[in-house]
């Protein structure tokens, strides 16, 4: 796997392209948040105009996962409206897509996608979480790593059967702070990636991440510690492997307003900066 290490950009600083990653479809924008470039997997955010259809039966050369953000999409007459989300394996059969109002969403390909004509290519039925709205389920505090702080949930979206891997929606109350104010810094054996749907992150070793916040946080590397005084919804997705956590074994201090100092790749550096402030009133 070739994606470098990012922790963290703002979505809102990337600007908007035309067109979506592998040519896929002309007509849409796109903003890249990562890539690949090996196997051309990455993670985008597409937004559909409104009106948008496409009418010709087709699939995907690769598997596609995705998490609406904002306004709504059809697939095959299904309506996928805020925060719903599916997981389509290569090959599975469109028959249809549109988007009457618009939409923007949060979509992770594995591979560098390409259409097959027609619906015949099959698929595995095993890998298909075809939609999940996470606006009907219930948070599970039980799912959460006991080593975590108390308070934080989890809403389970997917499991891979063969690797392990699993997508999840991650909640935590406001004003969770680390006992005493200090937390060992932690890591992973895999890959685990983050976007903030809502509510503010703040690592004590890379600032505050904000609503649009983004990671793609390779193995080993060690962040934290990090809390939140406004509560966050984040969607979390682990690559290579079900979610490990390992710890250190030092406490180190934390702030609620450390310097902003982003872990970045030249192509992203550009947009590095952190989200202006907005208050609430």
């Amino acid at each position: 796997m070739a994606r470098p290490h990012i922790m963290f950009v703002q979505a809102q600083m990337i600007p908007w392209s035309s067109g979506c990653h592998g040519a896929l479809y002309g007509d849409v924008h796109s903003k890249m948040l990562s890539q690949d470039d090996v196997d051309g997997s990455a993670t985008t955010i597409l937004r559909y105009p409104a009106g948008w259809s496409r009418g010709t039966p087709h699939a995907l050369s690769c598997h596609e996962e995705f998490l609406v953000l904002d306004g709504a999409v059809s697939i095959n007459g299904r309506l996928y409206e805020k925060h719903t989300y599916g997981f389509l394996p290569a090959g599975y059969p469109r028959e249809r897509l549109s988007s009457e109002r618009g939409a923007v969403v949060l979509t992770m390909f594995y591979g560098a996608p390409r259409v097959l004509a027609g619906t015949a290519a099959g698929f595995d039925e095993r890998l298909l979480v075809e939609y999940v709205n996470p606006l009907t389920m219930e948070w599970d505090p039980g799912l959460v790593d006991p080593q975590l702080s108390k308070g934080v949930a989890i809403k389970p979206l997917r499991t891979d059967p063969y690797t392990g891997e699993t997508s999840f929606l991650y909640c935590s109350p406001p004003h969770r702070v680390p006992p005493g104010m200090a937390k060992p810094q932690w890591t992973h054996p895999m890959v685990e990636e983050l976007y903030t749907l809502e509510g503010d992150y703040v690592w004590g070793d890379l600032g505050r991440m904000q609503r649009g916040g983004y990671c793609w946080w390779r193995e080993d590397v060690y962040h934290g510690p990090a809390g939140t005084d406004t509560g966050y919804n984040l969607f979390v997705r682990t690559v290579n492997g079900p979610l490990v956590n390992t710890f250190d074994t030092v406490k180190k201090p934390f702030t609620w307003d450390p310097p902003h100092t982003p872990i970045l790749p030249p192509e992203l550096q550009p947009y590095g900066q952190p989200l202006p402030y907005a208050p609430n009133y």
